[in-house]
């Protein structure tokens, strides 16, 4: 599922772009709390390999297999409203 205009893609539409698989490819796990920010595990259906991804304060961060492929700053609700 592609986001829409004005709207942000999941963390999981996210991972599934940035590893160029889908979405459907993919299970959520339930892992470990980092205490910082939001956190969401997943596991490649296909190669077993997890997925852990990190929202904190507008910055969202994604390993896979312990190795991190992606982290971007967000847009914040001030940069949305102008």
């Amino acid at each position: 599922m592609a986001a829409m205009p004005n709207e942000f893609a999941s963390p999981l539409e996210v991972l599934a772009s940035v590893t160029h698989t889908s979405a459907d490819d993919w299970e959520s796990l339930d892992g470990t709390d980092s205490g910082v920010g939001v956190d969401y595990w997943y596991r490649h259906r296909g190669t077993g390999k997890e997925a852990y991804l990190n929202l904190d304060q507008y910055y969202l961060t994604i390993s896979v297999a312990g190795q991190r492929i992606y982290d971007a700053e967000l847009p914040g609700e001030a940069e949305l409203a102008s």
